[in-house]
């Protein structure tokens, strides 16, 4: 057709223009505010910008026209101001379902296709005037047309003043206005909206016929034939054609399509981060991270101390390893440990596990573990009994075990060390001995280096309390509430 419009996909030019090189939100940005532009005033001052952001990428764009791409120099005849080839789109996803299929399936399928479909469009019923879609951006563009004020000059002419301090021209009998956006697509503007409510007219009386339901009508006339199976079809008597040789393909069919790297995927909840600029942790250099850094591919000491290795059974914290010091495996270096669990400096080793900077015994590891079991989801009485019961029994283990280191059976000629405080010499008394509850004042230290010099050889126990000691133990005795 020598007198259609061409026009291109502004999608398609965009990843032209990234190829080129000009990639970049603002480019991106720059380049649909240019093709959105619906009066040349527009288009020209955002190609000025274009041009202060790149010469190169300017120069790139003028030597396209732009009757091809932008608006602000499409024809208004065809009434369609669309940027995006979303037609040819739609027919692919249509036919997604049918395209892998042989060549009289396929055909087969988008002809049953086409006939449901356009027996469905027929009888579709309109509340309005217009169809559903129309009338949705017709009552949009009334909402924005409050903030437009029309003022009649005559002749059918109106000039509206926008709020943002633009002035407009729309002429009713012509049905044009300043922003071309009413004569590009045969929708009135919200200037255009104002001044019909200004002359009390109806909204959908300005809408291009090509909208209303006549148009629609004979679009959708004419329908497609259903078609019998193949066996009731009248024979012929020439020879069948015979199908083609019928190869298949190595490797499994492919049914999605190459998408762009900058396109979102299809049901993703999450956005990409465009502009941030990556920093590895390891080196401190832009463009890769520390699992990507090419210095530990290359076997090279890391940048920085904190940067070790990370993982279960790792080692952190300060010092090297030497006698007694925790290995990877998180178990303490036995190689200077003699047969008696001491190591050449006469220090015990401990076997435990990491954790943070230090070790712990497998001994703190059981006291830090709770030794009941409460069944999830169980009643308040019945996490309050056991609760209750393994207080009653690390209370009976507690008074059980001594209260502490006995005194020596001689005393110290000189006075005693400041690191080990002396206990207090106490008459006997029967019964287990308990621990000194922590409201009891601590002795004095001259009486107790004299009680300790005058203390018998025989270990004397420390004073007992019949009040309960306060647990350390998470499980400590809870009081029964009202449920």
């Amino acid at each position: 057709m020598p007198n259609a419009e061409h026009r291109h996909c502004v999608r398609h030019l965009h990843n032209n223009f990234k190829l080129a090189g000009h990639t970049g939100a603002a480019f991106k940005q720059r380049l649909w505010a240019a093709a959105r532009a619906t009066t040349i005033p527009v288009f020209e001052a955002e190609m000025e910008q274009m041009l202060g952001q790149s010469q190169a990428a300017y120069k790139w764009l003028q030597e396209r026209p732009a009757a091809h791409w932008s608006r602000s120099h499409f024809s208004i005849v065809p009434k369609c101001d669309i940027l995006l080839n979303n037609l040819c789109e739609c027919f692919n996803a249509a036919i997604l379902e049918a395209r892998d299929k042989p060549i009289v399936t396929l055909l087969e399928r988008i002809r049953t296709y086409l006939m449901l479909r356009m027996a469905r469009l027929r009888e579709t019923v309109w509340p309005h005037e217009v169809g559903p879609r129309i009338f949705g951006i017709v009552e949009k563009n009334s909402i924005e047309s409050g903030h437009c004020i029309a003022s009649y000059a005559g002749g059918g002419k109106y000039q509206v003043n926008s709020m943002l301090g633009a002035m407009f021209v729309v002429d009713l009998e012509r049905h044009t206005c300043t922003c071309r956006k009413w004569d590009l697509s045969g929708i009135p503007c919200p200037h255009a909206l104002a001044s019909i409510a200004k002359s009390e007219h109806s909204p959908l009386d300005f809408v291009h016929a090509l909208y209303k339901r006549p148009a629609y009508d004979r679009a959708y006339e004419g329908y497609i034939s259903p078609m019998p199976s193949q066996a009731y079809w009248r024979k012929t008597g020439h020879v069948p054609i015979k199908p083609p040789v019928y190869r298949i393909q190595p490797g499994r069919p492919k049914l999605s399509r190459n998408r762009e790297a900058d396109e979102i995927p299809k049901g993703a909840t999450k956005l990409k981060r465009y502009g941030i600029v990556i920093t590895c942790r390891n080196c401190g250099q832009e463009g890769h991270n520390f699992a990507g850094c090419p210095q530990l591919r290359q076997g090279q000491p890391r940048g920085r101390a904190r940067c070790g290795r990370r993982g279960r059974g790792a080692v952190r914290g300060r010092g090297a390893r030497g006698k007694g010091a925790a290995t990877a495996n998180g178990d303490v270096d036995t190689t200077s440990v003699n047969a008696s669990g001491t190591t050449a400096s006469g220090t015990t080793t401990v076997r435990g596990v990491k954790r943070g900077r230090g070790v712990v015994s497998e001994q703190q590891q059981t006291q830090a573990r709770p030794k009941f079991n409460v069944k999830r989801g169980a009643q308040a009485p019945y996490v309050i009994r056991k609760t209750n019961v393994f207080a009653d029994s690390q209370a009976g283990q507690s008074s059980q075990a001594p209260s502490g280191p006995a005194p020596r059976s001689q005393a110290p000629s000189g006075p005693a060390p400041s690191k080990q405080a002396p206990s207090q010499s106490v008459p006997h008394s029967q019964g287990p001995s308990q621990p000194a509850p922590r409201s009891q004042a601590p002795p004095q230290p001259a009486q107790s280096s004299q009680a300790h010099q005058g203390s018998s050889s025989q270990p004397q126990p420390m004073v007992t309390s019949p009040k309960r000691p306060r647990l350390k133990s998470p499980a400590k005795r809870i009081r029964p509430w009202r449920v």
